[in-house]
């Protein structure tokens, strides 16, 4: 018998109850045998994972011991002291390198935020044979959140090279494949991170742009904007933490659509597309125009 697909997610104590909505959807839809793994910040007590496990529980949930976590990672990273400067001050730090250290001995690690919303059946996500050799993002279609501004793709004595828009609600890497080197550089070269939290998202988009990168097709997992439009094909949505409010209560008053009777969803992918100075100026562009003027 194989054994379950360990998902690893990180959860704080803000926010719980929705955080275990969503893991709960995840548990029930996927096809495939899992298995919940979850990293936690250091606001997370005895009485939070009581809550979790008292509110799943028919489910295989683990969660990581945060010191020991933090030991464990700190060490694997002993010899690229950027990389562990980031992840000692930077929450987005566990949420990358804590998932690609939880088992050395399995090349593959797949990781989900939270704020990811399963609304029926799918398959096929979690393949192995699609994440070997690279990596696999969501899509973001709106914008490239990266912490660059156009011109440093040009300048500099080492360019950082990007992937046109990804968003890291999903990441699953083929831990062979992650240029250990140019990370070190990145995280190190603080003159490229103007938004702190688009940091880890640039420093992947130019991972992956150094193996054979994915996304998940945009029309099953759709990254919620206030623009972004639900289909019959859509099996999950990334609630944004900006616009959740308003799409949480969308997808309340639109329960009528018996969504678990559909068919099973089988998941697709989509080649990375590099990303050069024009594409990324306009949407930087777009990007000015929903945020300044809130027009979408």
């Amino acid at each position: 018998m194989s054994k379950p697909i360990i998902v690893q997610t990180l959860i704080g104590k803000r926010h719980l109850e929705f955080y275990l909505r969503c893991i709960e959807s995840l548990l029930k839809y996927c096809e495939e045998d899992i298995e919940i793994h979850l990293h936690t910040d250091s606001s997370v007590s005895t009485k939070e994972k009581d809550f979790v496990f008292s509110h799943l529980p028919h489910y295989e949930i683990k969660f990581s011991d945060f010191e020991a976590n933090r030991e464990n990672t700190l060490d694997a990273l002993a010899e690229l002291p950027n990389c562990q400067k980031f992840r000692k001050a930077s929450i987005w730090g566990i949420e990358f390198f804590d998932p690609l250290f939880l088992d050395s001995n399995d090349p593959i690690s797949y990781y989900l935020d939270a704020d990811i919303l399963f609304l029926r059946s799918f398959s096929g996500l979690f393949d192995r044979s699609k994440v070997e050799g690279g990596a696999i993002f969501l899509k973001d279609t709106q914008w490239d959140a990266y912490c660059l501004r156009p011109w440093q793709l040009l300048t500099g004595t080492k360019k950082p090279l990007l992937v046109k828009g990804i968003t890291t609600g999903l990441v699953f890497w083929d831990k062979n494949c992650i240029d250990w080197d140019y990370l070190e550089w990145f995280l190190g070269s603080h003159q490229l991170h103007r938004i702190p939290e688009w940091i880890m998202p640039t420093a992947q988009a130019g991972l992956a742009h150094r193996c054979s990168s994915k996304t998940v097709c945009p029309d099953q997992i759709r990254n919620l904007y206030p623009n972004a439009k639900i289909s019959d094909n859509t099996f999950g949505v990334h609630l944004l933490g900006s616009y959740r409010k308003e799409w949480i209560d969308k997808i309340q008053s639109n329960k009528g659509k018996k969504r678990e009777n559909f068919k099973t969803k089988v998941s697709r992918f989509k080649p990375c597309e590099k990303q050069n100075i024009f594409g990324y100026s306009l949407k930087q562009m777009r990007r000015w125009k929903n945020t300044r003027l809130n027009i979408w």
